[in-house]
């Protein structure tokens, strides 16, 4: 995510479409830098632009976010899907929520495991780790500790629900991890202090 005047550009091209005059009026900055920060975010495509004729040989651009520029903003799906936990809770209980996370998981392994059934085992891991952050906007940290893999989620969906119902984000990193890998064995360890989120150790399965 870009910072400082680049990311109060897009905050407000996030609402409208605006052209660098206007942009630089907005932010109290010259025109000049205000072009120079979006032609930046124009090359990491976070922006577009559309040519207008305002005066005769005078063009103008005007700005709007990209879709890959919105995508960078956080969304608070974690939130709602905590409120959807807590009513399926109340009416169904742990034991069926769990069941519905199971599945869940196993179906977001079907649809990614062929990206991942022909590389070797050292390749796993970092597919894994790069899969989450591309595709759930999560990140994540791992490392390898007397032959478990440690890898500590942070930004997870299930963070409001974990801090009153652990078991559930833990039935689902077992599952999902497990439906992609068969030959491990997967443990919870729990939430973790700080920023951090979950704590899993990952483990090759007894033969």
């Amino acid at each position: 995510m870009p910072e400082g005047t680049k990311f109060d550009i897009m905050k407000l091209l996030l609402r409208r479409e605006l052209s660098a005059r206007s942009l630089a009026g907005e932010l109290s900055v010259t025109p000049t830098a205000v072009r120079q920060h979006l032609e930046t975010l124009y090359a990491l495509g976070l922006v577009t632009r559309r040519k207008v004729i305002t005066r005769p040989s005078r063009p103008t651009f005007l700005y709007r976010l990209s879709p890959g520029g919105a995508a960078t903003f956080p969304k608070r799906y974690d939130l709602l899907l905590s409120l959807f936990v807590d009513v399926l809770l109340e009416r169904h209980g742990v034991e069926w929520v769990a069941l519905l996370v199971q599945d869940a998981a196993r179906r977001l392994a079907e649809r990614v495991r062929p990206r991942f059934d022909d590389a070797d085992v050292d390749r796993r891991w970092p597919l894994l780790l790069d899969w989450l952050e591309e595709e759930l906007a999560w990140h994540a940290d791992v490392r390898v500790d007397d032959g478990h893999h440690e890898i500590v989620i942070h930004q997870c969906p299930f963070r409001e629900v974990s801090r009153v119902q652990p078991a559930v984000c833990g039935v689902f990193f077992r599952t999902l991890i497990q439906a992609l890998y068969a030959d491990v064995n997967v443990e919870h360890v729990g939430s973790v202090t700080g920023p951090a989120c979950c704590h899993l150790r990952v483990a090759r399965a007894e033969p």
